[in-house]
């Protein structure tokens, strides 16, 4: 039967995911916008070096560039965090318990929840270094040792010295789309269907 639990699960998650999808269309367009811009002066560069003017819109052209891709890296670091911590909040709810090894163990019990536990894992140790700027998670190893490819290599040594790992991570919005499809097949399901709850009729 379709519960409460499936429904609630299916909604708020479509929610998240629409507002991530607008979102970062924003910013994108405002980078597209730039770029287009970019190309329309590239012709005139030479000329700009002999025009304050014009060098200033290009100088602001660069910082509008730069603002909206920052803006998209908040704005992949602030839903990756949202869609686990809404999965944290419907095992809570659904589940009971308090820590992800409870969870992990309750949901093992119960056929409607079939989700990627080494997954789930890895998302929750990038939302930590979100979170904490630290790249270890107590005894565990260092987000930077097991995902390197997560880090700007070029930014790693900063990061390291100003012992906050925040500032080298560059979330793709690929990273964030996995964890958006990790969090979708780790809900709870109807037992009518294998896939999950995107059949489920509102």
């Amino acid at each position: 039967m379709v519960t409460w639990a499936t429904i609630g699960f299916q909604m708020g998650f479509r929610s998240i995911e629409r507002a991530y999808q607008e979102s970062r269309k924003t910013f994108e367009r405002e980078k597209e916008t730039v770029k287009v811009q970019m190309d329309e002066i590239q012709a005139s560069i030479a000329a700009a070096s002999n025009d304050n003017e014009e060098r200033d819109y290009v100088d602001h052209l660069i910082d509008l560039d730069w603002e909206a891709e920052q803006s998209l890296k908040t704005l992949r670091e602030a839903f990756a965090m949202m869609i686990y911590h809404f999965w944290e909040n419907q095992c809570r709810t659904s589940l009971g318990g308090k820590t992800f090894k409870e969870w992990v163990g309750l949901a093992k019990a119960r056929p409607e929840y079939q989700f990627d536990e080494a997954g789930l894992d890895r998302l929750r140790m990038i939302v930590n270094c979100v979170k904490h700027g630290d790249a270890k998670q107590g005894k565990r190893p260092r987000l930077l040792d097991v995902e390197p490819e997560l880090f700007d290599a070029s930014l790693v040594q900063t990061a390291t010295e100003e012992d906050d790992f925040r500032i080298a991570l560059k979330l793709r919005d690929e990273d964030v789309t996995t964890a958006f499809a990790l969090v979708r097949a780790s809900g709870p399901r109807s037992e009518y269907s294998d896939e999950g709850f995107e059949e489920v009729e509102l």
